[in-house]
Order: C-alpha cells, then structure tokens, then sequence
C-alpha cells in the first residue's frame, strides 16, 4: 500500500502559498477603490484549487517537468491555477486571508478535505496501476540505479559483472540525461574482458550507444555475443562521455537497468 500523503507535506505547499498571501496583505489593507471582490471562494471551489496547487506542485519537483517551466516561478504557476478556475489572485489572497483570521478551523477543515482527495486519488492510481512484474532471469548484480547531479560529480556509472557462458547478452536500461548535464557526448561504453584486474585490457568492445541529452526519458537495448569462453565478466560505464575534463557536471539517472543471456533487442 502507498505512503498517503501527509499534511506535513500538504502544509509545506501551503506555506509557500502563504508567502504570497502575506505579502500582500499590506496591499489588501489600504485597497479602498473596491477592485478587489471581498468574499471567499465558496469552499468546494477553493478545494478544487488547493487540491490542484498540490498536485502541480509535486509535478514541479520532477526535473523534466521542472526544467519544461524553469523559466516561470512556482508562484506564477499556482497564479494559473487560480485563473483558470476563473478566479483572480488577490480573491485568493483575500480568502485565504479571511480564513486565517476569522474561521482557522474552517481553514483547517478545508485543508483536511484537500488531503482526502489526495489520498482518494493516490489509492486509484495505485489500483489501476499494477506492480512492475520482476524481470526473469535478470543477470545485473549492480546498483538498482545511477544518479549524477551536482557540480564537480565524477563518473559513477562504473560496473562489472561476472559472467559464465557464451550466447548472446543484452543489457537493457531506462535514462534521462538532463539539459544542463555538461558532459560532451554523453554515451554508454560496454564490453566484455577477461580478467578483473584491468579496465582497458584483454577486452571485446560492444558499439557504443549515444544517450540524448534532451531531459526525457528513453528507453536503451544493446546486444552483442560472446564466442570467447575464456571471457569472464562484462563491464563499462552506463554513462560515459568524451569530456576531456573529469570532474565537469553531469546531472543524469539512469535505472530499470537489466541483463539477460538468449535476448536479442529488437
């Protein structure tokens, strides 16, 4: 059963909200011209608008998604929300505000409400979408998977499997290499080799397969056959580049990552 979602987090959101909200307040006090409509959101409306607030926001914190609306702030994102449930940004600072001060147990109800819809939501999705099935016969003894991100990040993607027959092996793995990962060609180098003792030597080189570096996700399946029997293991880097300088940021993941013997890609 999945994790519910907690108002500890449904509150960090709402903070972020209520900076705005705050702000504002100085503005909403010394507004006489009677622009501003001085009554809440009915209440199924504001959680219908809160419920979606969260939502974008956890969308937010998903680095494809994130760098899609890099160029917006997180505040001019809730403010679309607002608009296109047909409201304004200072009726939802009004009745946010109203809340706060004259009903705090309504306010508190209604984010209760909020966090039961989520929760209603999550248990769906996690109906309608069944497990993963566990890959028969899947070979990889490695990490489950690779993260690179911060500056400086060195290659990680190092691994090593030992292997016993000869046959046809592919190695098949899911990868996103983010916009601003600054490696130059980022690639995948794979190849089967004697010993352990040596990462260049004695050594069957499989074609290197470029990875996109376009923030999306793709699919990778390489497949290359071991004549030699005296080949004991098959290794690389999953993510390797042609940058001259080590230590340049990288900022990429790469998981779903299986190996299996007789499976030829398509």
């Amino acid at each position: 059963m999945g994790k519910q979602v907690s108002k500890n987090n449904f509150m960090c959101m709402i903070n972020k909200l209520t900076a705005v909200v705050i702000i504002s307040l100085a503005l909403l006090y010394s507004c006489s011209n009677g622009n501003i409509a001085h009554k809440p959101i009915p209440t199924r409306e504001l959680i219908d608008v809160l419920t979606e607030m969260y939502v974008a926001d956890g969308l937010l914190s998903y680095p494809p998604v994130r760098l899609r609306f890099a160029s917006k702030d997180s505040i001019s994102n809730y403010v679309d929300i607002i608009n296109r449930h047909g409201y304004t940004k200072e009726r939802m600072d009004y009745t946010l505000r109203y809340y706060f001060e004259k009903d705090p147990k309504k306010l508190e109800n209604i984010y209760d409400q909020v966090l039961t819809r989520l929760n209603e939501r999550q248990a769906l999705l996690e109906k309608e979408v069944p497990p993963p099935a566990p890959v028969v016969n899947n070979l990889w003894k490695g990490p489950e998977s690779f993260l690179l991100s911060g500056p400086g990040t060195k290659n990680t993607t190092w691994f090593s499997i030992p292997i016993k027959d000869t046959g046809n092996y592919t190695i098949s793995f899911t990868a996103v290499v983010f916009n601003d990962d600054q490696t130059f060609n980022p690639k995948t180098t794979v190849f089967f080799w004697h010993t352990d003792s040596s990462k260049t030597g004695d050594r069957i080189d499989w074609p290197s397969v470029k990875l996109f570096k376009d923030g999306q996700m793709h699919n990778y399946s390489l497949t290359k056959r071991n004549s030699d029997p005296a080949i004991k293991h098959f290794g690389g880097w999953l993510l390797g580049n042609d940058s001259l300088v080590v230590k340049r940021e990288k900022h990429a993941k790469i998981l779903n990552i299986t190996l299996r013997k007789g499976v030829v890609a398509e």
